[in-house]
């Protein structure tokens, strides 16, 4: 009978003729195409192309650990990697990329001998929500806020489907009925409380950048810490950040980037290393809330860390013409 084992040499099989991952010639994603949160849990099931069930199998978030000032969220397993071992993952803002973590080299998530990806269906601001990533002999189809949904494996054995029966995001289900369970516990093996900094104006510094394009504006938030310590923030979702666009003729709210997306209820705390910036990035189609077109004229733009204790950019004046 086909168990999860043959799952994970098949992968390692197909991940063996691959040349060494370096960082930054990965897959380059959004921060929510895999759901990083303590509990996150992914039941699958693994089918012949006939349709004929062979096993099953699950992965989960169980804990959370900050290494030498790095944050990332341990998976019991990750088979589509080819690992039935516990791995680290994280989500890298300047590379755009997940990163794994085997307790001594950190590489990329996802092979990267060579990709191809194919947008599937888009949301109604016309941003990706499922997309196929093709890397040759693995197959990954992701949905943005579930995860991986369908994967397809081709080796010396054949072609072998995984999809995705269930999921568990934030304590909800979103695909599925899942058994519901409380998370596990973190392990806390962040920095000595000595190279830990206060965050202040004189450790912490913000820019928001605004760059102007035929039918939208793109915004970049970058949040650097300028001192020698490493800076801890507490956050009490999965959002890191936001973008607010204003009318400052009324004072309202006109677009809010964070409205029409889901962030699940968890405490968490990331660090962020002496001399390097989290980077954000959002694009504002020119609509409203309604998502009907604003009238031309100058708005206003104000970016955040959404952290427990919010820190705010200084306001930036755009024009939509």
């Amino acid at each position: 009978m086909f168990r999860f084992s043959a799952l994970s040499a098949l992968s390692i099989s197909v991940l063996m003729g691959l040349p060494t991952l370096a960082i930054g010639q990965g897959v380059r994603m959004s921060p929510d195409f895999l759901p990083l949160d303590v509990g996150n849990r992914w039941e699958y099931e693994i089918v012949d192309p006939e349709g004929r069930t062979l096993d099953t199998f699950d992965m989960e978030v169980s804990t959370y650990t900050i290494v030498e000032g790095t944050s990332y969220y341990v998976f019991s397993s990750f088979p589509f990697v080819g690992t039935g071992d516990p791995v680290g993952v994280r989500y890298d803002r300047d590379l755009r990329q997940y990163l794994r973590f085997d307790g001594e080299l950190e590489g990329d998530l996802f092979p990267v001998s060579r990709v191809s990806v194919e947008v599937i269906e888009t949301d109604a601001n016309d941003l990706p929500l499922k997309a196929r990533f093709d890397f040759g002999d693995i197959v990954m189809v992701l949905e943005r806020s579930v995860g991986i949904v369908e994967g397809e494996f081709n080796g010396e054995t054949g072609t072998q489907i995984v999809k995705l029966v269930s999921a568990l995001i934030g304590n909800e289900a979103v695909v599925g009925e899942p058994e519901v369970r409380a998370p596990g516990p973190r392990i806390p093996t962040a920095e000595p409380t000595e190279n830990v900094g206060e965050v202040s104006d004189s450790s912490l510094s913000t820019q928001l950048d605004v760059v102007a394009e035929d039918d939208e504006h793109q915004f970049v938030f970058r949040v650097q810490n300028i001192s020698e310590r490493l800076l801890a923030f507490d956050f009490n979702s999965s959002q890191n950040f936001d973008f607010v666009v204003i009318d400052p003729r009324r004072g309202d709210e006109v677009w809010r980037w964070s409205e029409s997306r889901i962030f699940s209820d968890v405490v968490r705390s990331e660090g962020l290393q002496a001399g390097l910036e989290w980077r954000f990035e959002a694009a504002w189609n020119h609509r409203d809330k309604e998502r009907n077109e604003v009238i031309p004229g100058v708005y206003e733009v104000v970016a955040t860390l959404v952290a427990e204790s919010p820190i705010e950019s200084e306001p930036i004046q755009i024009e939509v013409r």
